[in-house]
């Protein structure tokens, strides 16, 4: 399960990320409620997404850099 939600996590914020640089509102908009969505599944199983979690692209702003990858 961890290592599974790890996967789609990152997988989301790579999206997010392109979203974002494609400047494209509505799947920015998806991508981050997917985002969401996952926090509170890991949230709901007791699982510490902390360090794999942009805080700054979950809570709708643009990433630090372009070392955002954990």
């Amino acid at each position: 399960m961890r290592e599974e939600l790890q996967l789609q996590i990152t997988a989301t914020q790579e999206r997010l990320f392109a979203a974002i640089e494609a400047d494209d509102p509505y799947e920015v908009a998806r991508h981050r409620a997917r985002l969401q969505d996952l926090v509170q599944m890991a949230a709901r199983h007791g699982v510490d997404i902390h360090a794999w979690v942009d805080q700054t692209l979950l809570h709708g702003g643009q990433p630090a850099g372009p070392d955002r990858r954990v």
